[in-house]
């Protein structure tokens, strides 16, 4: 049998946690591309020496961790600075993917990207041999902004600050296998992803 692998994305507080649980309950294993990249620059971890010597000791706090806004405010204002740590992560983040991929056993697996789909509205390359189907849970910008704000204490302009630098939502839907609708309540995100779920069943099975 061959394994199902389902990307799922959406842009910030349209829900992807909250999608990724309910599938968890079926027994299906998730992969989060967000974890993997945080436990790159846990304490200690190897790949802290390489932003050292690249940055400097500006980007750590005074207890050796990372300062990940301070990391971020210097490679999102610089091309340069940002390819650049792309080629340093990018292949630890295949490398780690392929590992929990080889040892999943459910029928087919979730994997939690936040952003499968960059700026330019296509799936990065490093990423794009781990995908058959792309699941975009979907929500409208106004209530985007109204969760973001209300979760994060923001106000409307630095939450709309914060989506428009990632993908657009019609980029993410133009590339949708799938789609979850979460401008509802919690009973009608369950249920469709109740219906997605048995719908990847039968995916799996051929």
């Amino acid at each position: 049998m061959n394994q199902l692998r389902i990307g799922l994305t959406g842009g910030i507080s349209s829900g992807k946690s909250s999608v990724s649980q309910l599938f968890k309950q079926h027994q299906i294993t998730l992969i989060d591309a967000d974890q993997i990249a945080r436990d790159l620059f846990a304490p200690n971890a190897p790949l802290l020496t390489s932003l050292k010597n690249k940055f400097g000791d500006d980007i750590f706090f005074s207890n050796g961790e990372l300062d990940r806004k301070k990391l971020g405010k210097i490679v999102f204002n610089s091309k340069e600075d940002l390819a650049w740590l792309n080629r340093l992560t990018h292949p630890k983040v295949a490398e780690n993917i392929e590992q929990q991929l080889a040892a999943a056993i459910s029928p087919y697996v979730i994997l939690d990207i936040p952003l499968l789909i960059d700026k330019s509205g296509q799936v990065p390359a490093h990423l794009a041999n781990f995908i058959d189907r792309i699941l975009v849970v979907d929500v409208t910008e106004e209530n985007q902004i109204n969760r973001l704000c209300a979760r994060d204490n923001l106000s409307k302009a630095d939450a709309q600050s914060i989506i428009a630098n990632q993908s657009t939502r019609k980029q993410k839907l133009a590339l949708a296998d799938d789609i979850i609708d979460n401008n509802g309540d919690f009973n009608q995100l369950e249920t469709q992803v109740e219906q997605l779920h048995n719908y990847y069943l039968t995916l799996s099975d051929n």
